[in-house]
């Protein structure tokens, strides 16, 4: 089957199966991720083809990335739908977060996390351990839930992480102080803790793939 594939897509199949595999460990198998993706690129490489083939390299590249995108998308598809298969639940359950949401709850996680504020004192009311639906506004225990699920996701990240978190949305430091104390441009700071705070989001699993 690989060998009808242009030879970018070849190579993108499997280095995105790995990346989900990853994420997914336990959940998807690798080689099950390489097949789907094997049938879409197969399904799709005629729309493609003129992109993959393209002389300017800066153009190239671009298409490759779009295209790379788009396989991790399909992939993370499949594998949430596997795991929610093998968990008992259905994939409309889960919820997803932007990373504004995740900012205004960092308070709340950090003042538990530093103080020792116990959120998990009420866990009994909620039905811990499968993903939630969006909650309404009158759902408290949901939004136990999601804090729950967004202080777990920050005890995951690197120590660096954290502490720009913690900086950021805890202690309320500015900017440029936080530059101050990296040593390095306000601009990078920013970077920094932008990042920081994605890198919280994919713990909590990334942005929606159904969106």
């Amino acid at each position: 089957m690989t060998k009808e594939l242009h030879p970018i897509l070849t190579d993108l199949v499997p280095a995105v199966a790995n990346s989900i595999a990853r994420r997914f460990k336990g959940w998807v198998e690798r080689d099950d991720l390489k097949q789907e993706l094997y049938l879409w690129a197969i399904g799709r490489q005629g729309q493609y083809l003129d992109q993959l083939n393209e002389e300017n390299k800066d153009k190239r590249e671009y298409s490759v990335s779009r295209i790379a995108y788009q396989m991790r998308r399909i992939a993370e598809k499949y594998a949430r739908k596997e795991k929610a298969r093998k968990a008992g639940y259905q994939t409309s359950d889960e919820v997803f977060y932007d990373t504004a949401t995740i900012a205004r709850l960092m308070p709340s996680i950090l003042q538990s996390v530093i103080e020792g504020t116990v959120l998990e004192q009420a866990q009994d009311l909620i039905n811990d351990g499968t993903p939630r639906k969006q909650p309404a506004p009158s759902e408290g225990g949901n939004l136990l839930a999601i804090l729950i699920d967004v202080k777990r996701s920050y005890l995951k990240l690197e120590e660096e992480d954290k502490i720009l978190l913690r900086m950021r949305y805890y202690d309320n430091n500015t900017l440029q102080e936080i530059s101050q104390y990296l040593e390095v441009a306000v601009s990078t700071a920013d970077r920094r803790c932008t990042s920081a705070l994605r890198r919280l989001q994919d713990n909590l699993g990334g942005d929606s793939p159904w969106a």
